[in-house]
């Protein structure tokens, strides 16, 4: 991949922790960084989710491996 995806990603991740954080007024740094925990988590989630599916596909023959990429 890309370096790009990963700068995009990482800048991603931090604008919505900051956005989410400032939404729900957190000011410690414990704070802020269970609110970044949630963020990478639920950024995993939704990517393993997607591969997944992709990798499903791929293995039922409705879809070319490697369609995803």
């Amino acid at each position: 991949m890309s370096p790009r995806y990963y700068i995009s990603t990482t800048i991603l991740i931090g604008v919505l922790t900051f956005a989410i954080s400032y939404w729900q007024k957190k000011q410690t740094g414990r704070e802020i960084f269970v609110v970044f925990l949630k963020v990478v988590t639920a950024t995993a989630m939704i990517v393993g989710g997607v591969l997944a599916i992709v990798w499903l596909l791929a293995y039922l023959g409705i879809a070319q491996s490697g369609f995803f990429l």
